[in-house]
């Protein structure tokens, strides 16, 4: 009998053994879950103008109903934005769009949806979904285009230009002339 309860006692001890090894091993065991970090909201802006300077002379004018900012992706959502270019602080032309966002690292704009482009000398764009790089200070659009000069239509599909529509490439044009 003494063998059984000796026996007894070392199983006991082995089983106390491996629940607190089981125990304390679940304390150390890593979370499967995932915690995904959903983009904060920065901050939202309701109908405002930003004017951008350089030499104390106009370089743009961006108005928009709405932006909704993310800091973390360095974008802003613009509701309805119109865009104003200058050069030398002259008016050039007016973007306008129904959405757009801009990159605040690199002032690239992308308007979507139908998007006018008025210049100074009363030309007038009509298209989608136009982007505007601030580097080179270009507008472009790969959606069918068509610019009103006085009687004079042309027509095409894709387009790149300064933003006052000076120097314009038009892909596959074709013109009405009045």
């Amino acid at each position: 009998m003494k063998d059984g309860k000796l026996n007894r006692i070392k199983y006991l001890f082995l089983v106390l053994i491996l629940i607190s090894m089981g125990t304390l091993c679940s304390c150390f065991e890593e979370d499967d879950t995932i915690e995904e970090k959903s983009p904060t909201v920065e901050q939202t802006i309701e109908k405002f103008i930003i004017t951008e300077t350089k030499d104390g002379k106009i370089k743009t004018i961006l108005e928009s109903e709405s932006a909704i900012i993310y800091e973390d992706k360095k974008l802003a959502y613009l509701t309805a934005p119109k865009v104003k270019f200058y050069e030398d602080g002259k008016y050039k032309s007016t973007l306008i769009a129904e959405t757009g966002e801009i990159n605040l690292d690199t002032n690239n704009i992308k308007a979507f949806g139908e998007c006018t482009v008025d210049t100074a000398e009363k030309e007038h764009l009509q298209t989608r979904d136009v982007t505007y790089d601030d580097n080179k200070k270009i507008i472009y659009s790969d959606n069918d285009i068509k610019i009103t000069r006085g009687k004079d239509v042309i027509y095409g599909k894709g387009f790149k230009s300064d933003t006052d529509l000076n120097n314009i490439e038009i892909k596959h044009q074709k013109i009405t002339i009045d």
